[in-house]
């Protein structure tokens, strides 16, 4: 599968949910299996600490119920999802439910009998990350000796089995001047890579992945960023699919927008999910499928709009509105805006 051909199927997904937003049809639903994880990544958004995951029949149920919501698209995350013993019997009985499925994996635990049975599950998408070219500059972010060699041994372990994983690279202070080596290696391996800067805040809206963003003068001093077709400008910030097409379940059922807006709408140990989705939504449910693009009143007026992407999860971590500012979409357009400077001098 090539890079288009990826991007193809994302914005194909997009449409789609786009069109179910208007309908309120849940069509992708995150599952957040776990919160643990076998590696320590500094900039690592998951901060959530509270226990009691969902069991196998739990998550059953919860697939039950979504299918029954009109749910199609399945996207199974965590924490390290291969670090429960039971990931693969989850995504079995979705797949068998005829549910499309994604998964994301450090592939660290990834073995050629796993990978085996992943690609009979044949993913939508299928993501993992790295974090440097070799083990030193990835193990400064994992914080976890032999993480390198383990990962890289995973990619190859699903790239074996018939897979094309797509490795997602979070550029980071100690990584931004080395990403081309890292694409190179991504492209020697078989698989892709997509690269994502700016960081979010954590699920408890702290802000210290914030400090492993690389500054504007760096990303300056890289031709990478200076060609990054992301800077490509839109029509300003927007009210996202979040609560309206898209949601998400916690590791122990709590139903929120998406996984980027720990808002707890009702938890499925207590609540349906058609109870919490559409027969009862909490009043900041309600709100934010009223929102509106003039609602924004903040960004109405702001000169960096059209280089915005806005989160409404981030505004809502970040400032305590929904309808707020993000501190971390301005400094973000701000760097859209000197990087779009830098390619057009170019």
């Amino acid at each position: 599968m090539s890079n288009t051909t990826e991007q193809a199927k994302r914005s194909l997904l997009q449409d789609v949910i786009a069109k179910c937003s208007d309908l309120y049809l849940p069509l992708q639903a995150t599952l957040e299996l776990t919160y643990r994880c076998n590696l320590r990544c500094v900039h690592c958004y998951v901060d959530d600490r509270e226990s009691g995951e969902l069991t196998f029949d739990e998550w059953k149920e919860v697939l039950d119920q979504l299918e029954s919501a009109g749910t199609a698209y399945l996207l199974f995350t965590g924490g390290e999802i291969t670090v429960r013993d039971d990931f693969l019997n989850i995504a079995t009985q979705a797949r068998r439910m005829g549910f499309f499925i994604a998964l994301l994996t450090n592939c660290t635990l990834v073995t050629h009998e796993v990978a085996r049975t992943i690609a009979e599950l044949r993913p939508f998408v299928l993501g993992t990350s790295l974090y440097g070219a070799t083990a030193t500059s990835h193990e400064l972010v994992t914080k976890v000796p032999g993480s390198f060699d383990r990962t890289i041994e995973g990619i190859r372990s699903l790239i074996g089995a018939g897979l094309v994983p797509v490795v997602q690279i979070a550029v980071t202070k100690t990584n931004v001047a080395e990403l081309p080596r890292i694409e190179s290696l991504v492209k020697s391996l078989g698989a892709m890579s997509r690269h994502n800067v700016g960081m979010s805040p954590s699920k408890t809206g702290a802000d210290f992945p914030f400090q492993h963003e690389p500054g504007i003068e760096e990303l300056l001093g890289c031709s990478w960023a200076v060609d990054d077709k992301e800077l490509t400008t839109g029509s300003g910030p927007d009210i996202c699919k979040a609560g309206k097409g898209v949601c998400a379940v916690s590791p122990w059922g709590e139903v929120s927008p998406c996984i980027m807006f720990p808002l707890k709408m009702g938890n499925l140990r207590e609540s349906s999910f058609q109870s919490i989705w559409r027969l009862e939504p909490c009043a900041e449910l309600r709100y934010l499928r009223s929102m509106r693009r003039s609602d924004l009143s903040a960004c109405i007026n702001c000169e960096l709009k059209a280089y915005c992407q806005r989160c409404t999860g981030s505004a809502y971590l970040e400032w305590g509105r929904m309808d707020g500012l993000s501190p971390s979409a301005c400094r973000q357009a701000r760097r859209r805006w000197r990087l779009t400077l830098a390619s057009e001098v170019k």
